[in-house]
């Protein structure tokens, strides 16, 4: 599936997580703990790191700051036994792209690498269509998006989804940087499109 001068997706599961089958544009490195993670993450390259909250040695969260600054374009997934609101808020908040319950695990994490590969062009590209990056999106910032879209302002949509305006702000960066926008103007058109 990949041209022959394409490389292969790199990806880092931290965690006693597995990935089956494992498709084959992909090549897979592991680490158990947070402290191998991190020096992984400092001297090898990643386009997609997928963290267990639960690790032997401490909060797979807490490694969020790390990504977002070593491989600022790197998909970033966390794994946990419970997806309550404020946890997922958290991790979203912190850089995590995507929080996945590990109940849904196998079938969500393929669902959102295979969308990753096609959209970065690790597949066919003679019959690679052209990729929205609303995808990419989790569902509190697609309601955000289409608020926005409506003309709410900040302080509006806070109110609305009982947030704070520094919490949708931080939404707001989340969605441009996702969609690859500067504004809200550029956003909606993202949806238009």
């Amino acid at each position: 599936m990949l041209s022959s001068g394409d490389q292969p997706l790199r990806l880092l599961l931290v965690g006693r997580l597995a990935l089956h089958p494992l498709p084959r544009q992909i090549t897979l490195r592991t680490e158990q703990t947070l402290r191998a993670a991190i020096a992984t993450i400092r001297v090898e390259r990643f386009d997609c790191i997928v963290v267990e909250r639960e690790l032997e040695d401490g909060d797979g969260i807490v490694l969020a700051p790390a990504i977002r600054r070593i491989h600022p374009m790197a998909l970033s997934i966390l794994v946990s036994e419970h997806d309550r609101w404020a946890m997922v808020e958290a991790a979203h908040h912190l850089g995590y792209s995507h929080v996945i319950s590990k109940s849904e695990l196998p079938h969500e994490l393929t669902s959102i690498i295979e969308r990753y590969l096609t959209e970065r062009g690790f597949g066919d590209k003679q019959n690679k269509p052209k990729q929205s990056r609303l995808h990419l999106l989790t569902l509190r910032e697609r309601e955000i998006l289409s608020d926005i879209a409506t003309g709410a302002t900040t302080e509006e949509i806070a109110r609305k989804r009982h947030n704070s305006v520094a919490t949708i702000k931080s939404h707001l960066t989340s969605i441009y940087r996702k969609l690859e926008v500067r504004n809200r103007v550029e956003a909606i058109a993202k949806l238009e499109n």
